[in-house]
This record gives C-alpha cells, structure tokens and sequence, in this order.
C-alpha cells in the first residue's frame, strides 16, 4: 500500500431528482461515491466526500464509517428549470481549500459547476481526477464550455470507448491523461451465481423507476412492459421481475393492469444487495433500458452486478441491434424487440455463455478491490 494520503471526492450535484435525503444517503442507501470513499479509507487515507443536498439550509458533517461526508445546501441552480446537474454552493471550493488535500477527485464531469471547479482546484496545485458518469443531449455544447477546465485534470477516468475517443479525437484531450476505467465497482463476493436458471424465462429489471422519459439519458422502463406483453402474446412463457422504486412506479403497475400482465410481472420494491445476486442468478437476462452503443462492463451498476451473477444484459439501442459479446441490443419499441429477445430466449445455451464471459470479465477488472488498489497507485503517482 502507498503512503497515507488526504482525499476528497466531489459528488457535487443534489438528490432531488432522486427524492433522496441527506439522512437517507448516508446511512440508508447504497451509492458509489460511498463505495469509493470507503474503499480508499480503508487503505489507510484520510477521506471526506463532499456532496450537495436540497433538504438542508447550511452545511451539515457526518460521520459515515471511515469516512466524513460534508453536505452542502444548494444555494442557487443555474441554468435555471433543469431536473440535475445545475446545483452550486461556492463555499464547497473554500472547504477544499482548508481541508488541503492530497488529491481531489470530482465525479462527474459533465456538472455545470464543474466549468469553475477544476480551476480552483488547480489553483491550489492540487492534483485533480475528474469522473465520467453519464451524459445528457448538450454533451457536445458543455464539452465545449467546459473545454478549458477539462483540459486542466490530471486524468480523465471514462467507463466506455465512445467517450474516450470523443474526449481524444474531438476535444483533443491528451491520450495520457484519459484512462479507461469503470464508472463503479461491483462486490463479487456479494455478487456471485448463487442459482440455477428458472425453467422459463425469467426477466430482470432492478433499478430506480423514473417518471416516463427518453431512453437516450435515463432508464426507461416502461418500454418493458410492451415488449414482455408481445413476448407472451407469441407464446413465450416470459415473466418480469421489478426491483426499485421512484416516481415512476405507480404508473408502471397501472401499466401492468392496463397490459393484463398482472399475473406476469412482479413488483419486490427496494430491496438490500443481499439478496440481488439470487434474483440475478435465477434470471435469464437482465434489462437495463437505457441507449448503449454497446455492452460495456465498465459501465457499471446492474450491469455489473448481473454479470457478475453470470446473467447477461438487454439494453436499447435502435440504430444497431443484435447480439453482443455480453448480452443484446435491442429496439426500445416493442414490435421490433421481442422478435430479437425471443430469438435469444430460445438459444439459452448462447444466453449461458454471454454470462460465464462477463462473470469471469467482472471478477478480473471490475471488483471493488481490484479498483481501489489502481486508485491507490494513481493518486500516488499524481501526488509525488
């Protein structure tokens, strides 16, 4: 292990969207900047995560495990009328400043306060490693607002190849400085094959159940209601399992009435990671509805934890469908899925094999250990 060093991490955007108390992400709910916070302080660092929160009025500090978490109010959200990513609090770059770190870590480069964070932080000559965590229809505007400051961390850390040649090809960013990396990390001693595949299809959806939206930049599960629907129509014998809340969720069932799929879906509600991995196991595929232009294991969360499980990954994209490596793509519009999915669901011996090659992809590259130890090293090189 290398020296002890001081880390702060930057999860600078609030919960609204996600109806999340400041309460609730600490102590209640799981979430990846906890994860690698914990993990690099269990290497022996001084760590403090920084986040933003809507349900406070001043900055409020607890102790979470071995780590501190400072919350700050959200003093004004500019641009004005967005639903995330527009939250500031100048007084976070006066907290970094006194709390001198080593290294500064800041997850999600595509939030609007980043355009005057990376400039402070260098400002202090602080070294600075800046995240990709999902992006949104403007990427291309905000690349470009936010050239200056990305030009300005040490490395950019990008889970998919397609963000990777933007930011080298595109915006002309260094090839040094942009690493290959997974957004999150998976446990795989909690996240393992645990179960023998259900006789019948069973599907998967677990996951936060947002208000209807567009497929491009969020999940979207209400497109899996008409394609199981079309499933079964055509005789298939599919059932869907749904894991999550949110805001989205009442209407979600009422689709399953409207559908007459009652008796076909099952909604578990929230439920603890301990007992994921069995519903992944058990499951034949596991749906993450959201635009991938591949299935890509850095990217990570439920995909992740369903190929660690040995389950492969349904995900949408209407320009290039078709079986891949670790699972399939396919239309979100339910008339042209179900053809591919039940095409897959009738080859399970292919099903089988897309799982084993991610479960031992996961096991290698994606374990929460396995990426702490890199962290590690890359802060100390950065630090030096």
């Amino acid at each position: 292990m290398n020296e002890a060093m001081k880390i702060v991490y930057l999860l600078l955007h609030d919960f609204r969207f996600a109806s999340l108390r400041v309460e609730d992400f600490a102590f209640k709910r799981f979430h990846f900047s906890k994860e690698y916070a914990k993990r690099m302080a269990q290497l022996g660092h001084d760590v403090k995560l920084y986040i933003m929160a809507d349900d406070i009025a001043r900055k409020q500090v607890v102790e979470v495990e071995e780590m501190e978490v400072k919350a700050f109010n959200v003093s004004l959200q500019f641009p004005p009328m967005m639903r995330f990513g527009n939250a500031h609090n100048l007084g976070v770059l006066g907290e970094i400043e006194r709390d001198s770190p080593d290294v500064v870590h800041l997850h999600n480069y595509y939030l609007w306060n980043f355009l005057y964070t990376a400039p402070w932080v260098k400002r202090l000559k602080l070294p600075l490693v800046a995240q990709f965590h999902g992006t949104d229809p403007i990427r291309r505007v905000k690349a470009s607002i936010f050239y200056p400051s990305l030009r300005l961390c040490d490395r950019l850390l990008v889970p998919i190849r397609s963000e990777e040649d933007f930011l080298i090809r595109s915006m002309r960013i260094p090839a040094n400085r942009v690493l290959r990396f997974p957004s999150t990390g998976v446990d795989t001693r909690v996240f393992r094959r645990t179960a023998a595949k259900e006789e019948d299809p069973l599907l998967l959806y677990v996951g936060r159940i947002p208000e209807p939206s567009s497929y491009r930049w969020e999940k979207a599960p209400q497109y899996l209601l008409p394609i199981l629907s079309a499933l079964r129509k055509n005789g298939v014998r599919a059932r869907l399992i749904v894991v999550g809340d949110g805001p989205g969720l009442p209407s979600l069932s009422r689709d399953a009435e409207r559908l007459g799929l009652r008796d076909s879906v099952l909604f578990l509600g929230q439920l603890d990671n301990e007992r994921l991995p069995e519903l992944y196991s058990r499951s034949w595929v596991t749906f993450v509805p959201i635009h991938m232009e591949d299935i890509e294991p850095f990217w990570g969360g439920t995909l992740q934890e369903s190929l660690a499980c040995g389950t492969p990954v349904i995900a949408f994209n209407a320009e290039s469908p078709g079986f891949r490596k670790f699972g399939l793509l396919v239309p979100p519009r339910a008339e042209s899925a179900f053809k591919l999915i039940e095409t897959a669901l009738a080859n399970p011996a292919r099903l089988v094999s897309a799982g084993d090659e991610g479960l031992e992809f996961i096991k290698e590259n994606c374990d929460w250990n396995t990426l702490a130890q890199r962290l590690d090293s890359l802060y100390s090189s950065l630090a030096k």
